[in-house]
């Protein structure tokens, strides 16, 4: 199956298992919300919002906890003075005041008529203020009493008891309690599987009544709201409105608590308020939350940020939340948002680990992984959390996939290639072989002729042969195909068969040149061609005939003066041009008496030495005037010695020397 192709169903098919809510992708997710829950940690936006704190100097102040009922009228009685808004309870009142001396009195058949009755005082306390009470939801019936909601709930839509959190009992404040109060709301809380609120139910269903929170109920009394519109739809409810307030659920009726960080002065010890020892004015027309922070209370809740904070405070972080509007969404919306860009960076990762060098996929996928989490940011400033730690996970899994993928596709392509390249260096090593049984093998004519050829691969596309036909004359030839490999090789192959062929039959030079020049005009390749000098040497007259077709100059040596001379070529390179009439080429003719020729191809002029520096002609005059009393085999030696420097030469070394 094509790759591409089936990384598109691994696409299709991450983006199925990213909708699925396994464990493990909540905990990552849970991870992600932390971090940014900590790194983005505002401060609290909003002064409406007061904790009467139940804390340690309370206690050491007024009494060991729980506190006789009259010390909460009496803290009533002075928040009322101070014409605060509202009075929330993040306290049970469930039973009767086991320190209320009616109460003791009676137990000893006493008198009570005149004695302080200390739930009477807090029950008229809670009638005189705009007090809410709790009650937390219990997964068993513990309390079957009739009870409702203070406010008057709207419902639009589908049933919202469907889809919310269900409790079949419940845990409250004693009845006379709740019936006095203006309001009662839930404080049952949803903890995460690791132990973290990170989000808290805006309304539940306890025992098949819809229950607005303490937090809701709070922000409602303080609006001077006396109703509730929920809308929902078949996905589950899409929203909670009061006539001044939407406030922000998801389809569970869950809030995702945006925790910020609490002012000190939002805090006053309770023992303040029940002295009396607080400034009335600043409490005016404020929110005020009753609940404690002291050790051994046990209401403490660990939230995103790492921090442990006392259960007033998550109240609190709600109702800030509510109040400035700044609210955390995490709905059906972020989820199309975490699909599409997951969809779209799948599809950038498929294009990167295919398209791009494997050194400029990672840099690239680091890059997009930087965006990916610049994207997050956006949109966690903008209120809605995108699980981008899941996203950059999913990515991961596709980028190794197709590396790897990758990676062994082209490592069996890479093996595959590797076993071509060796066969063809065989095949290369054996045309090697064969074209050295092409150069001539006479020993008893290099006192003559000498030639010497070093192949800067396994097959040389330069040639030299030279043929002794008579106890005179010796034919010889040097000569460079355009091109290297085995195509030039085949090529010098054919020439060279011409040039034996028609040598032994003592052809004229022109003709020679004319058969050979024809027979590479027609086998040579899409426009190859040979540079060469074709020539033939008697030794009794010491004469040279020669041509030069397109080559390097010929280098004469004069012994006597010590200086050269250089002979151009005056045709073309054979295999350009087909040569119909032998007598248009003219031969040269020159007498070897007190001189040495030097025939050679460009890989000897253009061949590095010392310092990558090219050996050049001038090179070649030097070594011949430091080595003159040594024979052409002798100097040849020495120069392509001198060029045979490297592993890998620049081009093929051929030289050749008549005397």
């Amino acid at each position: 199956m094509n790759r591409k192709f089936l990384s598109l169903i691994i696409i299709s098919i991450l983006i199925v298992v990213y909708n699925f809510e396994t464990n493990i992708k909540k905990r990552i997710g849970f991870i992600n919300y932390d971090y940014f829950q900590t790194l983005f940690e505002e401060n609290f936006s909003t002064n409406k919002i007061v904790i009467i704190d139940i804390d340690e100097t309370s206690i050491e102040n007024i009494g060991q906890f729980p506190w006789r009922r009259d010390v909460y009228s009496k803290i009533l009685n002075n928040l009322n003075l101070a014409e605060t808004s509202v009075i929330a309870f993040d306290i049970f009142f469930s039973e009767e005041d086991t320190q209320n001396p009616t109460k003791i009195f009676q137990e000893f058949n006493l008198n009570s008529e005149n004695i302080l009755n200390s739930d009477q005082l807090f029950l008229e306390s809670i009638n005189n203020n705009n007090v809410i009470l709790p009650l937390v939801g219990a997964t068993k019936e513990i309390k079957k009493n009739k009870f409702s909601s203070k406010a008057n709930i709207i419902t639009k839509g589908e049933n919202p008891l469907n889809y919310l959190y269900n409790y079949q009992g419940y845990i409250s404040s004693l009845d006379k309690f709740n019936n006095a109060a203006k309001g009662l709301g839930s404080i049952s809380i949803i903890d995460s599987e690791d132990g973290i609120l990170r989000y808290v139910p805006l309304i539940l269903n306890i025992d098949e009544k819809i229950i607005p929170s303490l937090s809701l109920e709070t922000v409602r009394l303080h609006n001077k709201e006396k109703s509730y519109l929920i809308q929902t739809d078949q996905s589950g409810i899409k929203s909670i409105q009061t006539r001044t307030t939407n406030f922000n659920i998801n389809e569970n009726g869950l809030n995702f608590v945006k925790f910020k960080k609490i002012p000190k002065n939002t805090y006053i010890s309770a023992s303040d308020i029940y002295q009396n020892n607080f400034d009335q004015e600043a409490l005016k027309d404020k929110i005020v939350l009753i609940g404690s922070s002291a050790e051994g209370v046990f209401d403490l809740v660990k939230i995103p940020t790492g921090k442990i904070v006392p259960g007033v405070q998550v109240h609190a972080n709600i109702i800030e939340n509510i109040l400035s509007k700044d609210f955390l969404k995490i709905n059906y919306l972020t989820k199309i948002t975490e699909n599409i860009v997951l969809l779209i960076s799948l599809l950038v990762v498929l294009i990167i680990a295919n398209y791009f060098k494997p050194i400029y996929s990672i840099l690239n996928y680091a890059i997009l992984l930087l965006l990916l989490f610049l994207i997050s940011i956006l949109f966690y400033k903008q209120n809605y959390f995108v699980e981008i730690y899941n996203i950059i996970l999913f990515n991961s899994l596709l980028f190794i996939y197709l590396l790897y993928s990758r990676f062994v596709e082209e490592n069996k392509s890479s093996i595959e290639n590797e076993k071509k390249q060796l066969v063809l260096k065989k095949e290369r090593e054996i045309a090697g072989e064969v074209q050295k049984k092409l150069f001539p093998t006479e020993k008893n004519i290099e006192n003559f002729v000498y030639a010497k050829n070093i192949p800067a691969r396994d097959v040389s596309g330069d040639y030299y042969d030279y043929i002794k036909v008579s106890d005179d004359e010796i034919y010889f030839t040097l000569a460079d195909v355009s091109g290297k490999g085995i195509k030039a090789g085949m090529l010098m192959a054919n020439a060279s068969s011409v040039f034996k062929s028609f040598s032994k039959l003592k052809f004229p030079i022109n003709q020679l040149a004319q058969n050979i020049n024809n027979q590479v005009k027609e086998s040579s390749y899409k426009g190859m061609f040979i540079t060469a000098v074709i020539g033939k040497l008697n030794i009794t007259s010491k004469e040279v005939e020669f041509v030069n077709f397109g080559h390097e100059s010929i280098m004469c040596f004069e012994k006597t003066s010590n200086s050269f001379s250089y002979i151009k070529a005056e045709k073309p390179p054979l295999g350009l041009l087909n040569i119909k009439d032998a007598n248009t080429i003219n031969t040269n003719k020159l007498n070897l008496n007190d001189k040495n020729i030097f025939i050679y191809t460009d890989g000897v002029t253009e061949g590095y030495i010392e310092d990558e520096k090219e050996f050049t002609v001038k090179g070649i005059e030097d070594e011949i005037l430091k080595n003159k009393s040594s024979n052409i085999k002798e100097i040849i030696e020495i120069i392509t010695n001198k060029l045979n420097n490297r592993e890998y030469l620049r081009d093929d070394i051929t030289m050749m020397g008549l005397q």
